[in-house]
């Protein structure tokens, strides 16, 4: 962000083109935990049943990144995909997605160090989806996050959708956090509520239905109340995608050959004034040129 060209240093935040990652914290996940609280009862018990097998198949088709969070956010990325619960046996919140991952504190910690060594890189923290967790949790998640990043936090404001990095940069503000719980949002108006952010979910595991589906909503910038819009280049795999492939993953079945496929519509788009991407998203995100793809769209319009 601090190379970009001036123009783009002083266009809003939302008319930048951002590289995200998509469930950002599953580069780790637990085999040794049970499964998390965002399975439905089925797969709980088919893990009863079934035992370590189960596990290491939910554990191929759940894990959609292979770099920590430093190093996506080294790499380019700037936009932070999180689903947490809370682990009751330990009562503490962990990052979640078919199994249970690091501690939620582990990310942050990440998250403040990149920070600390670039303070000019604005950094997008969106907490979507809850499991487990009741008011007292949901304080002290967000008390962690206000210790963690204090005065670097950028609140919303009045005007939010107007801000710059400019204006980040003059207030030394690097942070921001989006909380989709509206309670906590009203005792914590530091955060960000969800309204600020359109993410429409493809839900497909075919990449061309992917792509009719990006290219319906993603390219005629109907994002409602002018917000920041979520692009989500991912591939979802449905019941029978897992059931052909129980030794497969999610990586080598599908995410790969998505990025590919993906950053080559984004290259041919790069010239287009049909579209306007904000935060752009995908699975692996090293796969594919994709960072470098969506960076370089700052540079075409």
């Amino acid at each position: 962000m601090e190379n970009l060209p001036n123009e783009k240093q002083l266009c809003r935040l939302n008319d930048l083109v951002i590289p995200g990652s998509h469930d950002s914290g599953t580069f780790y996940l637990n085999q040794d935990l049970e499964v998390g609280p965002d399975e439905p009862q089925m797969i709980h018990n088919l893990v009863t049943v079934f035992g370590k097998f189960a596990k290491s198949v939910v554990h191929g088709w759940s894990v959609t990144q292979s770099l920590n969070i430093y190093e996506q956010l080294y790499a380019g990325v700037r936009y932070i995909d999180l689903r947490v619960a809370l682990r009751a046996e330990e009562n503490d919140v962990r990052i979640v997605h078919g199994l249970y991952g690091c501690l939620v504190n582990e990310i942050l910690r990440d998250v403040k160090r990149f920070n600390a060594e670039r303070p000019k890189e604005v950094v997008i923290l969106d907490f979507n989806h809850f499991y487990n967790m009741d008011s007292e949790a949901h304080q002290r998640l967000a008390d962690t996050l206000l210790g963690m990043f204090g005065e670097t936090l950028r609140a919303p404001g009045e005007d939010p959708l107007n801000v710059t990095l400019q204006d980040l940069w003059a207030c030394e503000q690097s942070v921001i956090i989006v909380y989709h719980d509206y309670d906590v949002y009203e005792c914590y108006p530091c955060f960000w509520p969800p309204n600020y952010f359109y993410s429409p979910w493809p839900n497909v595991s075919d990449r061309k239905q992917l792509m009719d589906f990006l290219s319906t909503k993603c390219l005629k910038s109907d994002c409602p109340n002018n917000a920041f819009h979520i692009t989500q280049g991912v591939l979802t795999p449905q019941t029978s995608t897992v059931v052909g492939n129980m030794t497969g993953t999610l990586k080598d079945c599908l995410a790969v050959k998505c990025n590919i496929h993906l950053t080559g519509w984004l290259k041919a788009l790069c010239d287009s004034k049909y579209h306007k991407f904000n935060i752009i998203i995908t699975d692996f995100v090293e796969h594919g040129e994709f960072i470098p793809t969506v960076i370089s769209m700052n540079y075409f319009y």
